[in-house]
Formats: C-alpha cells, sequence, structure tokens
C-alpha cells in the first residue's frame, strides 16, 4: 500500500436481533440484544488543505445508519429480512451503504462491528 492516511469513525446503537437457522453451542437463535459499536476506517493516499478525509462529510452518512438501526430487530429491516444479521453481515452492510457517499480518492479499508467488550467482526474489502 502507498502512504496514506487513515480516519476512524465510530458508533453505537442498541438493536435486538435473532440468527436464522442457528444451531450452535449459544442462544444466539432466540431473540436477544447487544449494545453494538462499529467502527468505520476510512482511507486517503493524499491531503487536501491538511486533510485527508473530512470527518463531517463521512460522520454524517455513518450517523443517519446508526440511528436506522438503532432501538430496532434487525430482522425487520432490510436487507436483514433475508440475510442473517450477524456482526459479519452487519460490518457488510455498513461498507455498502458508506461507500457510496464517501468523497473522490477516499476509500474504506475496514469495518468493524462490535458485540460485546470482547469480540468483532471485521469487514475487509478486497
Amino acid at each position: 500500500m502507498a502512504p496514506g492516511y487513515r480516519i476512524r469513525i465510530h458508533g453505537i446503537f442498541e438493536s435486538a436481533h435473532y440468527l436464522y437457522d442457528y444451531h450452535g453451542p449459544g442462544k444466539n437463535e432466540a431473540l436477544h440484544g447487544h449494545t453494538f459499536e462499529a467502527e468505520l476506517f476510512v482511507e486517503s493516499e493524499g491531503l487536501n488543505n491538511g486533510i485527508s478525509v473530512d470527518f463531517l462529510t463521512v460522520r454524517e452518512r455513518f450517523d443517519r445508519l446508526m440511528e436506522e438501526m438503532d432501538h430496532k430487530c434487525l430482522n425487520t429491516i432490510p436487507p436483514f429480512i433475508e440475510k442473517n444479521p450477524t456482526s459479519e453481515n452487519i460490518a457488510h452492510h455498513i461498507f455498502d451503504t458508506v461507500r457510496g457517499e464517501l468523497p473522490p480518492g477516499a476509500s474504506i479499508a475496514e469495518v468493524r462491528v462490535w458485540e460485546g467488550p470482547k469480540h468483532y467482526a471485521s469487514y475487509l474489502p478486497g
């Protein structure tokens, strides 16, 4: 990767979800809730007036997305009506939603979704 810059945007949303066809060792198939935390890492190779990517520009769409998922059962909102609302799929959804609204020259390096303080899932575009 060429030298560049990376910013991080952080958000929190409280949501419930259940997993379709999950038969693992936990209780995750049943309805349960989390205080989700999401991190969006945006990269840029250069600076424009000393700024790689304007935090406020990226934060605006990211915050709207956090609000859309806050205090909802994720299984009732697209794309999770048909897709399992796992941390991995939530991270991919954040990527899909925000990437089209980035300024020219910026790209998403990683999206992390935390279900608690000890574990997260990442989406790394390739």
